[in-house]
């Protein structure tokens, strides 16, 4: 499984979906005058726009693991298989 493409594909989500709420909420800024569920619309996309920052610093927080991890595994590995140096004669 390619995680960085699957990453990808969703960042690229975030940031459709925050193009769609972008526009919305400009509609919204411009209504002369604005109903309760236009409120109420304008209160979930707030919401959303929050739920999608905490979703991306998960993904940056899962991203410093998975480096920490892999560098974690190197540093094993190497101990592990010293490299065999030549004796000098």
């Amino acid at each position: 499984m390619d995680h960085l493409r699957v990453l990808r594909d969703k960042v690229g989500r975030f940031r459709e979906e925050i193009a769609v709420i972008r526009a919305l909420n400009d509609q919204f800024r411009r209504a002369v005058r604005n109903d309760v569920m236009a409120q109420i619309a304008q209160v979930r996309r707030q919401e959303r726009l929050q739920a999608i920052q905490h979703e991306l610093v998960q993904l940056t927080d899962l991203g410093r693991r998975m480096d920490s991890t892999e560098q974690m595994k190197e540093e094993h590995r190497s101990r592990l298989h010293p490299v065999k140096r030549k004796r000098s004669a």
